[in-house]
């Protein structure tokens, strides 16, 4: 069976992709501040606009995680790097 033609190789190709060769500790620098960004936003929502916006904040953070953690934690487990 031909290898190349097979999902997992597309999957994980595309996955390096995602994670644009960044290591852990450039995810969890990035993920700070976007997490920083989204704080501020809600900040200026809640005290600027008085719209309060933690019941979005919670799926925008785990949306976050997801986009950050998970390609790495993916590409971690399958190729162990």
């Amino acid at each position: 069976m031909n290898r190349q033609n097979s999902t997992g190789p597309a999957f994980l190709e595309t996955l390096e992709q995602v994670n644009g060769g960044r290591s852990w500790l450039a995810n969890l620098g990035a993920f700070v501040c976007v997490l920083a960004m989204l704080g501020a936003a809600n900040l200026i929502c809640q005290y600027g606009l008085h719209i309060d916006l933690s019941y979005v904040l919670r799926i925008l953070i785990a949306g976050v995680a997801a986009y950050f953690f998970l390609p790495l934690f993916i590409l971690w487990l399958w190729r162990g790097r």
